[in-house]
């Protein structure tokens, strides 16, 4: 990773060039990466942005910086980035990141774009404080905080994991992402979302403070 003052405010890692590295991850990561690598290898990409994004703009989305945390190839980070907001994009995988920079060159809005080949439990935002930290069908306690202690006062958490009855890694039950929720937040929207077999639990919260 390297740090550089990027053209719409962020300073922070960003992988070398603005570009997903190959190779060099931590042992501890190798499993996670091979598999999330073959799974975008092996898988189209659709970029279909999510409910969330337009649900933020529809609560009154402050001006200033997104973080997406384990954004895969992201359709919301483009639609974002579309609407001239400034994104950090952080995934483990770095398939996923040079789909998601090819299709950001394509449409034009690359420059918007600030791609970084991490871990989401373990990033570190250094100064930065977010409009907006997204991050959809994905969970981890860590995350979490880290996700909550960097939104900027006035800005949103938008947050989505997949649902269970009972505690399980990667799931929670519905209401646990408000009760976890540090200090500072008020809850505009928190619901059980179907889709097919699966259901997600689905917030979107304000940092008051």
């Amino acid at each position: 990773m390297v740090t550089k003052r990027a053209e719409h405010g962020y300073r922070g890692a960003v992988s070398r060039n603005d570009r997903a590295r190959s190779g060099g991850a931590p042992p501890g990561r190798d499993r996670d990466l091979l598999r999330w690598n073959a799974r975008y290898a092996d898988e189209p990409p659709r970029f279909r942005p999510h409910p969330l994004v337009d649900a933020a703009f529809d609560a009154g989305l402050p001006q200033g910086l997104v973080l997406e945390l384990a954004c895969g190839r992201s359709g919301s980070a483009l639609a974002l980035a579309r609407r001239g907001r400034s994104v950090v994009a952080v995934d483990i995988s770095d398939v996923a990141l040079r789909q998601l920079g090819a299709e950001a060159e394509r449409c034009g809005i690359r420059d918007r774009l600030h791609l970084v080949q991490a871990e989401a439990q373990a990033f570190d935002t250094g100064a930065n404080r977010f409009a907006l930290v997204l991050a959809t069908l994905y969970w981890d306690p860590a995350a979490f905080r880290i996700g909550c202690a960097v939104v900027a006062p006035g800005g949103l958490l938008g947050w989505e994991a997949l649902a269970a009855t009972q505690p399980r890694r990667f799931r929670v039950r519905h209401g646990e992402l408000s009760a976890q929720l540090p200090g500072g937040f008020q809850v505009l929207s928190e619901e059980l979302v179907r889709t097919g077999t699966r259901a997600t639990t689905r917030l979107l919260a304000r940092a008051t403070a």
